[in-house]
């Protein structure tokens, strides 16, 4: 006859508080581990916003000429906005595009046609620095998407071509 705790004991089935403990730090360190590798300092945010950039300028290519509508890209250190040409020659945020706020470590550095006109020189004037025409023309430009002041991708167009991008 065997004591009524022994029996009790040998059947059970459990971990102890420490096993659950080791393998809580076990996956806290992993976790650790996994968040460290994923920083890529702004790398792939700015690159997703390069590309969002680029697909814009031809989406707006294309709805200018189907449209037969003019558009405009207002673009400043911290961001971009969509405008349209009204009836009344006045630019307006286009219907359908909301205004695209940078993360703070990102900034946009234009410069118009050869002659390098910046960003500081068309602050006074809310007009779009960069017009997407109803005739597939773009106004030739560069810009470049800083992170921390540092350059990593440039988009360029000569006005007739599509959108290129250049890594930095």
């Amino acid at each position: 006859m065997h004591p009524r705790g022994l029996t009790q004991r040998a059947g059970q089935r459990g971990f102890t508080l420490l096993e659950v403990l080791v393998v809580i730090l076990l996956i806290g360190l992993l976790a650790g581990l996994v968040g460290v590798t994923q920083v890529d300092g702004g790398g792939q945010q700015a690159r997703r916003e390069t590309e969002r950039l680029r697909s814009l300028v031809g989406l707006l290519r294309q709805d200018a000429m189907l449209s037969q509508r003019d558009y405009g890209l207002r673009i400043d250190q911290q961001g971009y906005s969509v405008q349209v040409l009204d009836l009344d020659g006045e630019w307006r945020l286009a219907p359908g595009y909301r205004p695209q706020t940078l993360p703070d470590s990102l900034r946009l550095d234009l410069q118009i046609g050869e002659n390098g006109a910046t960003l500081g020189r068309a602050r006074q004037n809310r007009a779009p620095q960069l017009l997407v025409l109803s005739n597939d023309e773009v106004t030739p430009f560069t810009l470049r998407l800083e992170y921390r002041q540092k350059p990593l991708y440039a988009l360029s167009s000569d006005g007739l071509e599509e959108v290129r991008v250049e890594a930095l």
